[in-house]
């Protein structure tokens, strides 16, 4: 019972993470970069792919049900909003990049830091998609392929590719305490 708590606690922890990473924020035409993905790094690295893909999981159903951790609010009409298709891809991205980290039976810090700009790249494709399918369709607001490069690729990816540099420095320091508390949760449940 008390793995289980801690297990809750942490998948918790990771989605009010995630949210508060929502609100550190630099305004950018239509997407703003935010410390959110930092936060999706750090929890496929430390939670592992079921754990850190339910935090993010929490994290979106939170939102959708109307509370505003998103970066512009929340409530079910946030999936017309054009971003929406990034919060699908830290949902994916967090499972992906635990699953990668999973496989490894002690993970450097190239592995963490490959695991995430995996991720990255999950998160990239969903939302770039999203965005360009958005704008040229329920929103009418038509774009070339290019512009929504721009938005959505070209003015943070800098940014993000040092975060999945900074989340690897993190998740080497702090690996080591979560995986003995998933080794205990393992030996409890046998």
């Amino acid at each position: 019972m008390q793995n289980r708590t801690l297990s809750l606690t942490a998948i918790s922890l990771f989605a009010s993470l995630t949210s508060i990473g929502a609100f550190i924020k630099i305004p950018l035409p239509v997407i703003p970069f935010t410390l959110q993905i930092l936060f999706v790094f750090l929890a496929g690295c430390l939670l592992g792919s079921k754990k850190g893909m339910m935090s993010q999981l929490l994290y979106v159903g939170i939102g959708l049900i109307g509370i505003p951790v998103f970066a512009s609010g929340g409530g079910p009409e946030y999936v017309l909003k054009p971003t929406f298709g990034y919060l699908i891809g830290f949902i994916i991205a967090a499972f992906v990049i635990g699953s990668i980290v999973e496989k490894m039976k002690e993970p450097k810090l190239k592995n963490f830091i490959f695991a995430n700009v995996i991720g990255l790249m999950i998160v990239y494709i969903l939302g770039i998609t999203y965005v360009y399918i958005s704008l040229n369709t329920w929103l009418d607001s038509p774009v070339s392929l290019k512009q929504v490069l721009m938005m959505g690729l070209v003015y943070s990816i800098g940014q993000d590719l040092l975060l999945a540099v900074f989340g690897g420095v993190l998740a080497v320091r702090l690996h080591s305490h979560f995986a003995k508390a998933r080794e205990n949760e393992k030996k409890v449940a046998a």
